[in-house]
């Protein structure tokens, strides 16, 4: 084998420092924040890591050299580490039954209350997406007291705002709702929901979550512009938030009686140690019925999959839909679920 010039030894040892760490960040959905905080900010790097990794796979093949053995073995374990984030193309949709549940879910950003000049009108987008979907229950997230948007066909709801926060959380249902409350994180505006819907003779138990916010401007100018230091000593300490937040929400989740479904706004990705606690005990509807790479957030037109459907075993998911329609930072998600007997 050819020894490698000065030039292909630079490329190679630079090729081994993102293979590295494209293995500590698939790593880092195995490491709670409050232990490995720095580690925990890599499991955002996943996706440019492996595109940046199949591009010295396939540098190294071009050049037939077997150094192209390092990237595919750290892309290898990638992919049975975190498994594929990409759904190549959607399932055959089940037929729905009288007996099923529609979710839809949707960060409203306070339905642009605060925007000079927003490019779309909340109230139409809103009335599209219910009369397109009819789902049984919406959950918001960022809902604002003032807004002029109607849910006059769901009679049951309830709304939350933690203490006199201008952001609040909305469930709103076709059907009755009992047991409601709220968990009211310290130190944070964020907060969670959670209810259970009667439908027929069957409980369902409700959360509608909005996790800690990671404290960041999705735009690669305001990181470019800011204090880099202090911003991801700001965003190791919102990770920690999360994973209590989450910890709390679970443990509220194990008491229930009824067959459950978490949904929301979880401010981190499918690679995250927050979303694999979760993905560990409840089924990702994407993962299900979605297709494509399935995004919900936009960081300077980059995709990301932050907010998440998912349901006990209890329930079979029939299909699911990302929604484009959208004029939050956020887009709305729907599931189709199957309903199911009280435990």
């Amino acid at each position: 084998m050819k020894k490698l010039g000065f030039f292909n030894t630079i490329v190679f040892g630079v090729n081994g420092i993102f293979a590295l760490l494209l293995l500590l960040a698939s790593c880092a959905q195995y490491l709670p924040p409050k232990q490995f905080a720095a580690l925990s900010l890599l499991s955002l790097a996943v996706s440019p890591l492996v595109l940046i990794n199949i591009a010295f796979f396939g540098y190294w093949l071009l050049r037939k050299r077997r150094h192209a053995w390092l990237s595919f073995l750290m892309l290898s374990a990638t992919f049975f580490l975190s498994k594929t984030a990409l759904r190549l193309s959607a399932p055959e949709a089940t037929t729905t039954s009288e007996a099923s549940l529609g979710i839809l879910s949707f960060n409203v950003r306070l339905f642009n209350a605060y925007e000079e000049s927003p490019k779309e009108d909340p109230k139409k987008v809103i009335a599209s997406l219910l009369e397109t979907y009819h789902p049984d229950v919406v959950l918001l997230q960022e809902f604002y007291r003032e807004h002029q948007v109607s849910f006059s066909a769901y009679p049951f709801r309830y709304i939350h705002f933690k203490e006199k926060n201008i952001l609040g959380h909305a469930i709103f249902s076709k059907y009755p709702l009992h047991h409601t409350g709220a968990f009211n994180f310290s130190n944070t505006y964020n907060n969670s929901l959670y209810a259970d819907v009667v439908k027929g003779q069957d409980t369902i138990r409700l959360y509608n979550l909005h996790l800690q916010s990671m404290g960041v401007m999705p735009s690669v100018e305001y990181i470019q512009e800011g204090n880099t230091e202090r911003m991801l000593r700001r965003m190791t300490v919102n990770f920690k938030k999360q994973q209590a937040q989450i910890e709390q929400i679970l443990s509220h989740a194990e008491t229930s009686p009824y067959p459950t479904i978490l949904a929301g706004d979880f401010n981190n990705t499918r690679h995250s140690y927050i979303y694999r606690q979760v993905a560990e005990r409840y089924t990702d509807a994407f993962k299900e019925k979605g297709s494509g790479l399935g995004t919900t957030f936009s960081f300077d037109s980059y995709p990301l999959r932050i907010d998440y459907i998912f349901t006990s075993s209890d329930f079979e998911v029939t299909g699911f839909k990302n929604i484009t329609e959208t004029f939050s930072d956020h887009n709305p998600i729907y599931a189709q679920l199957s309903c199911c007997r009280s435990k």
